[in-house]
């Protein structure tokens, strides 16, 4: 009998459930993807099992109003998409021009431009001007990790009781539990998700959990 961990880290495993669910087979996706790599965005976006946790979540509370922060070429936002019923609405924001006009032709060429609207500009100042569309049912965090603490802070205000706050790459590459910082620039990436972290679990309005995905998946509900 093999011990439990709290991760899985066998590739026959993953193996096993990425042929299982046969996510990467979706046209939409794979279109998303081509149209990405055409036009050079970075392969940065979240795995297809991933996506799939997303849009389960989002299903999961009924999401009706999303807000995404960082867009990259659209293709975790196709997740999300596929959990809003008709009248639904995807916020998705996204400080790159050219990230924007990636995703905004994979929108475009999916027919979602109806659900899903890209804020351009840096989310720290642009996320007030959708104050008054919320509450928001979905927050999903996928950005630059050193302003994680701040989209914390205006997540938690604009979120609904009952609602999901999610964040992708909470581990910062494996680098989150050692004892001893990284050098340079990823010390700071390592000490703002810490506190991002910590935010998360000790808030009292929030019951948190850390998904062990390859790159690490805080997942809470608003109380």
């Amino acid at each position: 009998m093999r011990l439990k961990s709290y991760s899985n880290l066998s590739q026959s495993v993953a193996n096993y459930v990425e042929g299982l669910l046969n996510i990467n087979e979706c046209a939409d996706l794979k279109l998303a993807l081509q149209i990405a790599k055409r036009r050079g965005t970075p392969p940065l976006q979240v795995i297809p099992t991933d996506g799939r946790c997303l849009e389960i979540l989002a299903r999961s509370v009924q999401a009706k109003k999303i807000v995404e922060i960082g867009t990259l070429c659209g293709y975790s936002a196709i997740f999300l998409a596929k959990a809003l019923p008709p009248e639904g609405k995807l916020y998705t924001f996204e400080q790159s021009e050219h990230h924007v006009r990636v995703a905004s032709e994979v929108f475009t060429e999916l027919n979602l431009l109806t659900k899903i609207e890209i804020v351009f500009g840096k989310a720290a100042e642009k996320l007030p001007e959708i104050n008054h569309k919320g509450p928001f049912d979905l927050i999903f965090i996928d950005a630059d990790k050193v302003s994680y603490p701040h989209y914390f802070d205006w997540a938690i205000e604009n979120l609904r009781s009952g609602g999901l706050l999610i964040a992708d790459n909470v581990f910062v590459f494996g680098y989150i539990g050692e004892e001893e910082l990284p050098s340079g620039d990823l010390a700071n990436l390592v000490l703002a998700m810490r506190t991002f972290n910590q935010k998360c679990a000790e808030d009292a309005r929030l019951v948190t959990t850390f998904m062990p995905t390859g790159e690490g998946m805080m997942v809470a509900v608003k109380k």
